[in-house]
């Protein structure tokens, strides 16, 4: 009897699992950060189901886009962006801060953005150009 209640008590712990109450679905939600320096890559965000995300990083000085998928997590603070199993990267949920870029929620697909910023910072580039 004590072997069963055993075996039945170790089975309901293994049903119920723990969640975390600021865990929350980002699905939709897409962000832009950036830093005006020339040297500092600027990022893209596009959460997907499931907790993943798909980062799209800007390479200014040779105007190339690399996109890395990713997952993420949320707590009451910060999301958590994992490589494997650890933290790549932590975006403070107040201030929408990486690192040293500021970030916005943008309504439009993070990758043309980023294709759009090329464009401007091309076009910036060649602005004092007299020849």
């Amino acid at each position: 009897m004590k072997l069963f209640l055993l075996l039945f008590l170790i089975f309901c712990l293994n049903l119920v699992q723990a969640k975390d109450p600021y865990n929350d679905d980002l699905r939709g939600k897409n962000m832009i950060c950036h830093n005006n320096s020339f040297s500092v890559e600027d990022w893209g965000l596009r959460f997907l189901n499931d907790n993943k995300v798909i980062l799209f990083s800007l390479n200014k000085p040779m105007y190339e886009i690399f996109q890395h998928e990713r997952r993420y997590r949320t707590d009451s603070r910060n999301i958590l962006i994992f490589k494997n199993k650890d933290v790549e990267y932590i975006i403070n949920r107040t201030r929408l801060k990486l690192g040293n870029k500021q970030c916005k929620l943008v309504k439009g697909d993070p990758l043309i953005l980023l294709q759009e910023r090329i464009e401007a910072l091309k076009l910036n580039k060649r602005k004092g150009n007299r020849l």
